[in-house]
């Protein structure tokens, strides 16, 4: 893959303070992408005060790696702003994302591929994203709630909406508007491609438990930070739909 030239599909992955992760992330990617030509790998740098970057780049030196490269961003501004950062950079026609803590199985963006090919093949605009099993019943609690609150306010069905990997066409992401810079990217991302029409195809996933760091949000992390992560979850659905009152 070293002299790959057509980019059919870019992975993004933002990496903040994940430096015992990486290598074994890596490692499972590019096991992952030898089955498929055409794939790209960006590693987002994401503002890390540990040894993040150099990791990245010290494995993607011993390994040559041609279809992986980094991305940096000097000063962390959020997950989001991770994500659009490496999507920016990204050459794929098709675009997507996920996290770097090894939760979600590297091999699930190409199940997703896979998957996306055969709704586009029939004629469907797609999105494909995680739908996560094996969780724990607070978390589970955690998911149904954002859920119920970001469907009634926005008036329309959004369900596991922080699950990944999420997969999508190029020309969806270029016609996103002042996307935000948090963990809401996830939700703006759902609003987006139900607004404009695209099918949403859950993919199945099994939720792994992270083996090294610490959890930035959500399933592992602490009570203070999930319960940050709820509380701007929730003020950015209605946000969200401040802004969509005024433009109708």
């Amino acid at each position: 893959m070293s002299g790959l030239t057509s980019v059919k599909l870019s992975v993004v992955v933002p990496c903040y303070n994940e430096e015992k992760n990486v290598p074994s992330l890596i490692e499972h990617f590019a096991a992952a992408l030898m089955k498929e030509s055409g794939v790209e790998l960006l590693l987002v740098d994401n503002g890390s005060t540990d040894k993040t970057g150099s990791v990245i780049d010290q494995v993607l030196r011993e390994k040559s790696l041609g279809f992986a490269r980094k991305i940096t961003v000097p000063v962390n501004k959020g997950y989001g702003f991770g994500i659009l950062s490496g999507l920016k950079e990204a050459r794929g026609s098709v675009l997507a994302w996920t996290h770097a803590d090894l939760q979600s199985d590297p091999e699930d963006v190409l199940r997703a591929y896979r998957l996306y090919q055969k709704e586009t093949a029939e004629g469907r605009e797609t999105l494909v994203k995680g739908h996560r099993s094996n969780r724990k019943p607070a978390e589970k609690l955690f998911s149904f709630g954002m859920q119920l609150t970001a469907s009634a306010a926005l008036s329309m069905q959004l369900s596991e909406i922080n699950a990944q990997p999420k997969l999508f066409p190029r020309q969806f992401y270029d016609s996103l508007e002042a996307p935000p810079h948090d963990f809401s990217l996830d939700l703006y991302l759902l609003y987006q491609a139900k607004k404009n029409g695209l099918r949403i195809v859950p993919l199945p996933v099994y939720f792994k438990e992270r083996k090294f760091g610490e959890a930035k949000g959500g399933s592992g992390s602490s009570w203070k930070t999930r319960l940050k992560l709820i509380k701007r979850s929730y003020a950015y659905i209605f946000e969200l739909r401040a802004r969509v009152k005024e433009k109708e």
